[in-house]
């Protein structure tokens, strides 16, 4: 049975520049896979150590700590890398990723430890990596991060999203308190879903209304928030009305709602 093909959602999409970016670990080079707009190249670890050592060290082990729930050994002796690369200069579906999923799933299935999702920043083994035979779940591709868990509570941190690249979409960034996070947060994913599956965002700013209780907007990333969020991507930027952070919206909204 053949799979269904990923697409957008909206009937015409405008054609998108996008690029996923999968580096799967492993001990031994393997057969490259083959996949239609999908290049695979093996590296080993002797070709350049410090590059290679780099993807498991520092904050992205970090994250590997959290989604390969601690078992890193695999991951630690593994000596070659593949670099799964599509980039569509002018994508108007999704095939791109499915192929580039479908080839790192068959080395993770020939014995690879884990593959790093570079925009997602997320890892992923052979009974976590997304199913090309199955539909697409936005939820395993896309990632939403609080930069301000733990922080002051009347503090402004980034909430971001990573991995929208892979569609072809800038990712998205808000200043909020840690507070305001899960309202933030849901907001946030539901746009980036929306984005993912085929939304273009208008410009110079673009709506997002909160029923009757407000209306926030993204606007361009002037002041370079995804550059220092090492985000890879280009990004819009979430404000309020009033082009204000959304620190202490969540208070501003309660607020406006019992006046």
């Amino acid at each position: 049975m053949t799979a269904a093909r990923w697409t957008f959602d909206t009937t015409t999409p405008a054609p998108r520049a996008a690029q996923v970016m999968l580096l799967v670990f492993g001990e031994g080079a393997r057969a490259a896979p083959e996949a239609p707009g999908v290049a695979v190249r093996p590296l080993p670890r002797a070709a350049d150590p410090s590059w290679f050592d780099a993807w498991r060290a520092g904050s992205i082990r970090a994250v590997a700590e959290t989604d390969l729930r601690g078992d890193l050994a695999a991951l630690d002796r593994a000596d070659h890398v593949h670099v799964v690369i599509a980039e569509p200069a002018a994508a108007t579906d999704l095939a791109h990723l499915q192929g580039a999923w479908a080839a790192a799933r068959a080395l993770l299935q020939a014995g690879a430890s884990a593959a790093l999702d570079v925009h997602a920043l997320a890892w992923r083994t052979a009974a976590t990596a997304p199913d090309p035979a199955a539909p697409l779940d936005l939820d395993r591709e896309l990632r939403l991060v609080f930069e301000g868990a733990g922080g002051r509570a009347d503090g402004a941190y980034p909430l971001h999203t990573r991995g929208l690249r892979k569609f072809g979409a800038p990712d998205l960034v808000a200043l909020c308190s840690p507070g305001d996070a899960e309202l933030v947060g849901d907001m946030a994913r539901q746009l980036a879903h929306a984005m993912a599956r085929g939304l273009d965002l208008a410009r110079p700013r673009h709506a997002l209304a909160l029923g009757d209780a407000a209306t926030w907007y993204a606007v361009d990333d002037v002041r370079g928030l995804a550059a220092l969020l090492g985000l890879q991507n280009e990004a819009r930027v979430l404000v309020d009305e009033e082009g204000r952070h959304l620190a202490g919206v969540a208070g501003r909204i309660g607020g406006a709602g019992r006046a």
